[in-house]
């Protein structure tokens, strides 16, 4: 990358430095070429990649429920409805929680039915005798 033998630390400063210059829109590196000791090349190509970065990545603001989430996640709070912990759930078990829900109020309207038909045949029953 460069000649010179700069540290980690001198290179994140020197990205620091070019980053800053082109975000102000300063296109004269020479202060940073003097600076650290550069060709003016090397600073050019890594001027230009910023360049090209800072066009692409644009910033992106969350959303107020992603922000509400990631709130609760860290500080611990607990959701107050079965709703809230069902939507934590990966899709797969959101779906298989669907369809047991669904199945277990078929089955307790199957038998609701059924009782309310015993129930009626008996007073049938009882009517007729």
């Amino acid at each position: 990358m460069t000649d010179s033998n700069l540290s980690e630390v001198q290179i994140q400063n020197l990205l620091d430095a070019i980053t800053d210059s082109v975000i102000a829109g300063d296109s004269n590196l020479d202060s940073l070429t003097q600076k650290h000791g550069m060709h003016s090349g090397e600073l050019q190509s890594m001027a230009s990649v910023i360049e090209q970065l800072n066009r692409v990545i644009v910033p992106v603001q969350p959303s107020q429920r992603f922000v509400q989430r990631l709130h609760q996640d860290l500080m611990g709070v607990e959701g107050a409805n079965v709703l809230v912990r069902v939507r934590r759930l990966p899709p797969r078990v959101q779906l298989a929680a669907g369809i047991a829900l669904v199945a277990g109020v078929m089955i307790l309207s199957r038998r609701r039915a059924g009782s309310e038909d015993r129930h009626e045949k008996a007073h049938e029953r009882a009517a007729a005798q």
